[in-house]
């Protein structure tokens, strides 16, 4: 009797493995589950500008609230292209005693509010990559710079690097050396 069910048990192995995905179609994460890989998906996209990473995380802050304005930018050791391995945004919300950080690898948590009051437009002009072309210009030349930061009612991208602190207006790109 197992001897009828050997070339059944062939043939469905055989059309299983036939019909299986491409070994790189998918890539296993973390969790287990299966995703594409894509360049296009956000856990794929770890070397954005700020404004490209913004895009991605301005989603799950208004997942959190849908009032959520966004308070603070930072990355360090941003490279010349005005890439961060990992961009920090802090989100505030009306009636909320906690702020929300997202980071640009989709991490999500409640951490203190210190941003009470402090949101600035979130419709910036110019991106990270822009405003270190305009510091470059201004004397900035060794990558990577430090820090990058938009804070407090901020209108400016502050620049910490080793060759001072420059200031690059977020709709002008105007900068200034201190």
């Amino acid at each position: 009797m197992q001897r009828r069910f050997l070339p059944l048990i062939l043939i469905l192995s055989t059309l299983w493995v036939a019909c299986a995905p491409a070994p790189n179609a998918l890539q296993g994460t973390p969790n287990g589950s299966l995703q594409a890989n894509s360049a296009s998906t956000p856990d794929a996209r770890f070397y954005d500008t700020a404004l490209d990473a913004y895009r991605w995380v301005q989603l799950d802050a208004r997942n959190w609230d849908f009032a959520a304005r966004l308070a603070k930018v930072e990355g360090t050791m941003v490279d010349e292209q005005g890439r961060s391995f990992e961009w920090k945004f802090y989100f505030t919300a009306p009636g909320k005693q906690k702020a929300l950080l997202v980071t640009s690898r989709r991490e999500k948590r409640e951490v203190n509010n210190i941003y009470f009051g402090m949101i600035f437009d979130s419709s910036w002009r110019i991106d990270s990559d822009k405003a270190l072309t305009q510091a470059k210009e201004h004397g900035l030349k060794r990558f990577p710079v430090w820090s990058m930061e938009i804070r407090d009612i901020g209108r400016d991208w502050e620049i910490s690097s080793s060759e001072g602190r420059f200031r690059v207006d977020l709709s002008s790109g105007q900068v200034s050396k201190q």
